[in-house]
């Protein structure tokens, strides 16, 4: 089998200059960056609201979840909209990359006490964070 071919498939995103990974059969897809509607009383990590094709999407500040300062969007912010147990939910970043191919027994874990943090990888010179944005729908209550 093609080794490229037996790889779990990641999707790269970026957000304070630092890298991240999210795997990809999570995200249903990546769009630009428009400006929410604001929704208010909502806790500090939710932007808004979007219709993303008759879907009413939230939308939640990645660079908030990951305590890095605000940012104001630009032509590569994107939201990924994420797909989690029939759910979907978008997270802002500052702009998405490549697909990255590596195995999840890669990745070292324990470097972060984060709940939406798995671990890093490194691939050939590059380090990713291996994220987990799915997990923000089980412990949202945590960032409120």
């Amino acid at each position: 089998m093609n080794d490229a071919l037996s790889k779990e498939q990641w999707i790269s995103f970026h957000i304070n200059g630092a890298t991240y990974v999210q795997p990809i059969e999570q995200v249903r897809e990546i769009v630009p960056y428009r400006e929410p509607a604001p929704v208010p009383g909502a806790p500090a990590e939710v932007e808004g609201i979007v219709n993303i094709r008759g879907d009413v999407i939230s939308v939640i500040s990645a660079r908030h979840l990951m305590d890095a300062p605000s940012y104001l969007a630009n032509d590569d912010s994107r939201i990924l909209i994420i797909e989690h147990e029939q759910n979907l939910i978008g997270f802002t970043v500052d702009s998405v990359s490549e697909i990255v191919g590596f195995n999840s027994d890669q990745i070292e874990h324990g470097y972060a006490d984060h709940d939406l943090i798995k671990g890093t990888v490194k691939i050939e010179s590059e380090l990713y964070i291996v994220a987990d944005l799915a997990n923000y729908t089980n412990n949202k209550d945590t960032y409120e």
